[in-house]
Parts: C-alpha cells; structure tokens; sequence
C-alpha cells in the first residue's frame, strides 16, 4: 500500500492538471429544433472528441428568442465566447459597440474557402467580424401537390400573382384553406410583405428604403400599396384560422395534416421537413411570382447570411481566443458544412459543400431559379433595418394587421415613425429617379 499510494497520488494529479488545462468554450446558436440541432451537437461532440484540450458546450436557443437573449448576454457583460450570426445588422448591432472579436487574421489566412463576396456581409470598416457558413432564401412558395392535383390546380401554371389569388379562391370555394399562416412573432407577416415589397417596387427602391436615401418612405403609396397585398390576404380569409395567434411549428403542423395547400416560407423549411414530413407527401416549391404592373421581378430573391462570430470578452485570454478560431476552423471544412448540407438542407457558403451528391432537390431546384443567375438581392427587413423598425415596427405591425388594430397606411406611418426616429434624414441622392 505504501508503494501504491504515492504512484495514485501522482495520477491523480497528473489527471487535476490535465482537467485544469481544457479550455472551455461556450457556444450559443438557434439549433433548438431537429434536425439542425442534433446534426449541430453531433458535431459539436465529435469535435470535443477531437480536441480534448478544448470543451465546447452548446446552448441552444428558440430561434424567435435568441437574439433578444443574445442581447441580454452582452449587456450583462456574461456573452458567449462563440455564437451563431445572422450578418448586417443583425452581427454589426454587436460589431459597431466594440463587443465582437475582429478576425481578419484568420480570415486572411482562410477566407478562401467562402463563396466570393460572401465576406461583405461580415465586415465593417475594413475587418472581418465573423465567418460566413450559410446563406437562407424567403422567397419560396410551398405547396401539396396532392391537393392541389384534388382540386385541379395545376402548380406549375402558377406563372404571377394573379394566378395564386385565382387558385386561393378556387381552393376556398371547395372548402379547403388557401395558406397555412402563423403569425404569432411577427417574423412569417414581414417575409410575405417583404416579398411583396420587392416584387411591386424592385430591388433597387427597397434597398433605398432601408437605407434611407434618395428621399424614399415608407408611406410612399406604392409602399403602402404593397404593404395591402399583404392585408388583402388576411381579408379574403386565405390564411388559416389562428393566423394571429398560432406559432410557426403549428402552421408546419397544419400544412402537412394536409389543411391547407400552401405555405409560404424560407429555405430552412427543407430542412425541417426530414423531422416533420409524413411519408409520402407530395412537396412542391415555386420561387415567388412576378406582380402585374410591378417593377420588380422573379429573378431578384431575398435573403440572409448566417455564420459564425466570436466575442470580444470571449478572446481576452489569447488561449480562449486560439481555441475558438480552432473551432470556427474545423465546423467550416467541407466534411463538416455537408453534414448540415445532407441534414439540414443547407445551402453553404463552403465551397464545394453543396454537390448533387448531398443536396436535397429543392435546395438545387433554389441555387438554380433563384441564386445563379439573380439580378439583385435584398436582406431580410430585421437584417437591414434597425431592431426598432424590422422587429418592432414591421413584425408586430403585421401581427397587428391581422387582429384588425392596422390598416396598411397605419402600419407604413408606424414604419416610418420608427425609421425617421432611428434615421431622422432622407438622403437625396442626385443618381436616383
């Protein structure tokens, strides 16, 4: 005993040494639901099985929450070492105060592996704030090919937007809802207005209008025009019932229950449906049609970078900081991006991620009609426009729509109000018409 008790005091400090040397890195995205979550963990542990001198712990958050809790965490000076960002201002609201880690070291060394011009993004002054992984489309309509076939409406046919209303109202007559709708956070009302917006004045003038230029409002009629599209639905009574009061997950529910023909949502949705698809449905997609008389036109889309950014408090310590790039490096090479390619229906910004091998259809059929090829792209509205009018004014405003509180010309003044508070000044610029 007395000659084994010394070697177990040296193991047992050895082990205490080695424990005390793992860095641990907290890691917080909006992988709450599967299959991203899970594909997002599995990853997570391999790596930690790879490093053992890195433990990364993840904290999932509801997507509707997280960058309110992301906000919370920087204001109380208790942020994560590494997070999930959605880029422009979304990312910047965190870069421009100081509180985000500038890696244009890293970048410099590694940008390459990104798809071109997918850095501008993540960028300001020069730097590079964080890493592209991913880019998100909102400008798809879904549909049940099966019902629809059941009540002779044939997709494809579906050239402009005078043809879906016709089908809205053909489908409503055989008693059958038009649109599986959920409205309840805001964010599903200001994708379809925002895909109405950029339909009926074009890309150009929208981005204008977020940036406050050439003298554009948001009451300006043809705004507010675009801004009815979006009511008219609501009044025609083509959305689903709980339109105002449902969340995302029980319009999923409904679409696929077969209550509803279409449903009108982002990519990720491809992704989903390999958690909550019945087997055998019949899922279809259309990019989102053209507006008679609008300026805008099916080759522009909507959409959002997402990625990966690492805290200011978090790279304090040189070590934590090496250890997070660590991180970033390895959940951004190709074996890694195509497990959220395959699982997720990911369209990555990797390069050589995204192959007919691994992708699902739909998110080739999207590359394809949308992505190559585009004339103009727009951010989301939360993405380009400061919180108080994406979040605060657009979202709640077309919950407020729906429960009768706004009409699309009140909804456009409380728009513009919050604009003109965060921008008081339109610019005019003589290059605009």
């Amino acid at each position: 005993m007395k000659q084994v008790l010394p070697f177990f005091i040296t193991i047992t400090l050895a082990s205490w040494t080695l424990a005390q040397d793992v860095i641990e890195l907290s890691f917080w995205t909006e992988w709450s639901a599967d299959p991203t979550r899970t594909i997002g963990e599995t990853l997570i542990a391999k790596f930690n099985e790879e490093h053992p001198n890195i433990r990364v712990t993840h904290r999932p958050i509801e997507n509707e929450q997280f960058f309110t809790v992301l906000r919370t965490g920087f204001t109380s000076g208790e942020p994560p070492d590494v997070f999930q960002h959605e880029a422009n201002n979304n990312l910047l609201q965190f870069v421009v105060p100081g509180e985000v880690e500038d890696i244009s070291d890293w970048y410099a060394a590694n940008g390459d592996r990104f798809q071109p011009g997918t850095d501008a993004a993540i960028s300001y002054d020069g730097k590079q704030y964080g890493v592209p992984t991913g880019i998100a489309t909102g400008t798809q309509i879904y549909y049940n090919a099966a019902l629809l076939e059941e009540n002779g409406i044939d997709p494809k046919a579906l050239q402009t937007w005078d043809d879906y209303l016709a089908a809205f109202e053909k489908l409503k007559a055989a008693g059958v809802t038009p649109i599986a709708y959920a409205n309840k956070f805001g964010w599903p009302g200001s994708q379809w207005f925002y895909a109405f917006l950029t339909r009926w004045v074009g890309a150009e003038k929208v981005n204008q209008l977020v940036a406050r230029n050439c003298g554009y409002a948001w009451t300006d009629p043809d705004i507010v025009e675009a801004a009815q599209l979006y009511v008219d639905l609501a009044d025609k009574g083509y959305f689903s019932s709980g339109m105002a009061s449902d969340d995302y997950p029980q319009a999923t529910a409904i679409f696929f229950a077969g209550r509803a023909a279409f449903f009108h949502t982002g990519s990720w949705f491809i992704g989903e449906t390999a958690a909550d698809m019945p087997e055998g449905f019949a899922l279809g997609m259309n990019r989102f049609p053209d507006i008679e008389g609008g300026k805008g036109n099916t080759d522009t889309f909507m959409a959002v970078l997402g990625g990966y950014a690492i805290s200011k408090k978090g790279a304090e310590d040189p070590a934590k900081r090496e250890a997070a790039l660590t991180f970033i490096d390895w959940m951004t090479q190709v074996p890694q991006a195509q497990e959220f390619v395959k699982g997720a229906g990911s369209m990555s910004t990797v390069e050589g991620a995204v192959t007919p091998e691994v992708a699902d259809p739909l998110v080739l059929q999207i590359i394809e009609e949308q992505i190559n090829g585009n004339t103009g792209a727009v951010g989301f509205l939360e993405h380009v426009t400061p919180k108080a009018v994406g979040e605060d004014a657009i979202w709640m405003g077309s919950v407020g729509v729906l429960r009768g509180q706004l009409t699309a010309q009140t909804w456009m003044e409380s728009v513009e109000e919050a604009a003109a508070a965060e921008a008081p000044t339109l610019v005019l610029e003589p290059a605009c018409e």
